[in-house]
């Protein structure tokens, strides 16, 4: 096995809790606000929809591309950053997309990884969480939450519902996280502009 890759099977309710009450700051698996037990399940935990959202906005950018000189700045142009209130609601409309982040802000120890996924409940309205996020060991922050309405009708979106669950495995080893985003506290926009590869594509020294 090679160092830091997952192991199989996931952690059970009894691990995740297990982890959540480690006595061993390094070991501990921190999620907070935990609002409601029942949000630990069977092998995941519920991950509720918080305030923050970025919607993307039509602009005069012909195109976004990593290999522009202006990629940070037409990114930034491309996107509407929205804030709901307690009580209040967003509407995701048919082939909608829009970033939202977990009210949930997580602290993976450095021998644990996850992934995110819809909750299906939500999945049969149309709407999925974009990509499987995968992260990282030792991430801390709140969880960017890709969403997208993949259904006919438009979707209200309410800051506290529960749209997405969180699942655990250990790895073979400890990693401390280097990832770009680090200790987010609002949904993040793609920094593909930051790719390793990038200065190679456009022809410049690594």
């Amino acid at each position: 096995m090679e160092p830091n890759e997952v192991k199989s099977g996931q952690l059970s309710k009894l691990e995740i809790l297990t982890r959540l009450r480690e006595p061993d700051l390094k070991k501990r698996l921190v999620i907070t606000p935990l609002l409601d037990p029942s949000q630990i399940g069977g092998s995941s935990v519920d991950l509720r929809l918080g305030f923050s959202f970025i919607f993307l906005r039509r602009s005069d950018i012909p195109k976004i591309d990593p290999l522009s000189a202006n990629a940070e700045e037409d990114l930034e142009k491309y996107q509407e950053r929205v804030t709901i209130r307690r009580g209040g609601s967003i509407y995701l409309h048919p082939g909608e997309f829009a970033l939202g982040a977990s009210i949930e802000y997580v602290c993976l120890p450095n021998d644990l990884a996850a992934y995110v996924t819809s909750r299906s409940s939500w999945g049969r309205t149309g709407l999925v969480i974009a990509t499987a996020i995968s992260v990282a060991p030792g991430f801390r922050g709140v969880i960017t939450l890709e969403l997208a309405n993949l259904g006919v009708t438009p979707l209200a979106l309410r800051p506290g519902i529960r749209v997405a669950q969180i699942v655990f495995s250990q790895t073979q080893s400890t990693v401390p996280y280097t990832g770009r985003y680090s200790c987010p506290t609002f949904p993040e926009f793609g920094k593909i502009y930051q790719d390793a590869e990038i200065p190679f594509l456009r022809g410049q020294e690594s």
